[in-house]
């Protein structure tokens, strides 16, 4: 069964995924980004 984007919730493909961590509250949570979404987020990190 195939994975789904945290973000956009589309599928993702086994190879094509990225896991990234979220802290929220003092919790860290780890999701899994679409390759278009991970590029979005490490832009933002980027700033």
């Amino acid at each position: 069964m195939p994975e789904k984007c945290f973000y956009c919730v589309n599928e993702i493909e086994e190879k094509q995924h990225h896991y990234v961590t979220f802290l929220s509250s003092n919790n860290e949570r780890d999701e899994i980004l679409c390759d278009e979404c991970y590029q979005e987020w490490l832009q933002g990190v980027k700033g």
